[in-house]
Order: structure tokens, then C-alpha cells, then sequence
């Protein structure tokens, strides 16, 4: 009996695995599976050259970067030792201008202290003179009025000298 069920299970699945086959080997012949996987295997190659080059190009793309990158400090320091030249340059031109501008304030000064000081000097001249000819002309009176000899005298050279003036 053992046998005979053992018998039973074999051909069973024996059956099954015919079955099972004949379905896959349809399959495989219907779906055309050897195209399907060698198309995927062209698309998988395709796609590991497409890669390749991808990564070729970004790889040279890189090492051009990395070229410019390599020049870029030497740049940099060369624009930071121009700028620091032009500040200097700058600077040495604004203290030049600030110096003359200082120069021509001290010049400027002395010039009006000058000026003020002729102007001051003529008002004392001014002054000094009116109060000459005040003292001049108080002397004078006081002369002629005591003198009274000397107030002639002087009238009649005032005289004198309108007649010898010609018309």
C-alpha cells in the first residue's frame, strides 16, 4: 500500500511538472523571453556606456575645474597686492592733498594776518594823525593867541602868497 501511494504521488507530480513546464516553455516561446532579456541586456549595456561616459566627461570636467581652482589663489593674492598697491596709492595721494590743502590754510592765514594788521596799523595811523592835528591845531591857537604879532604876521604871508598866484 505504501507502494502503491508513493506510486500515486509520483505520478501526481510528475503530472504537475509536466504541466508546469509546458506552461514555462509557452510562456517562453509566446513572450519571446531570450528577446525580452537580450533587449534588457542591450538597454543594461547601453546604460553602463552611457555611465562610462557620463563619467569620463565629469571626470575631465573635474580636472578642468580642479586647473582653474589650482590658479585661483595665485589670482586672488594678485588682485589683494594690486588692491593694497592701489590703497596706498590712494592714501599716499590724499595725505600729498591734505598736506597742500594744510599749506595753503598756514599761507592763506598769514596773508589776512597781515592784512589785518596793515589795516589795524592805518586805523592807528588814522587815529594818530587826527590826534596830531588836534594837538597841532590847539598849539597853533594857543600860539596865535598869545602872540598876537605872530597872527599877523602869518596873515599877511597868506596874503603874499594868494597874490602871487596867477589867473
Amino acid at each position: 500500500m505504501f507502494d502503491t501511494v508513493l506510486d500515486f504521488i509520483a505520478r501526481t507530480n510528475l503530472f504537475n511538472f509536466i504541466i508546469f513546464a509546458s506552461i514555462i516553455a509557452y510562456l517562453y516561446i509566446k513572450l519571446n523571453v531570450a528577446d525580452g532579456l537580450d533587449k534588457a541586456s542591450e538597454k543594461v549595456t547601453e546604460k553602463i556606456d552611457d555611465s562610462k561616459t557620463v563619467k569620463t566627461e565629469s571626470e575631465e570636467h573635474l580636472k578642468a575645474i580642479e586647473e582653474k581652482v589650482a590658479f585661483l589663489k595665485d589670482e586672488i593674492d594678485l588682485i589683494i597686492m594690486q588692491s593694497e598697491n592701489n590703497a596706498k596709492l590712494v592714501g599716499d595721494k590724499i595725505l600729498e592733498d591734505a598736506n597742500k590743502t594744510a599749506e595753503n590754510i598756514h599761507n592763506n592765514s598769514l596773508k589776512v594776518i597781515d592784512n589785518k594788521t596793515a589795516v589795524i596799523k592805518n586805523d592807528i595811523m588814522r587815529k594818530a594823525s587826527l590826534a596830531s592835528v588836534e594837538v597841532a591845531k590847539e598849539h597853533i591857537i594857543k600860539e596865535l593867541s598869545e602872540n598876537a604879532e605872530l597872527h599877523n604876521k602869518l596873515i599877511e604871508e597868506s596874503i603874499q602868497a594868494i597874490d602871487k598866484v596867477e589867473l
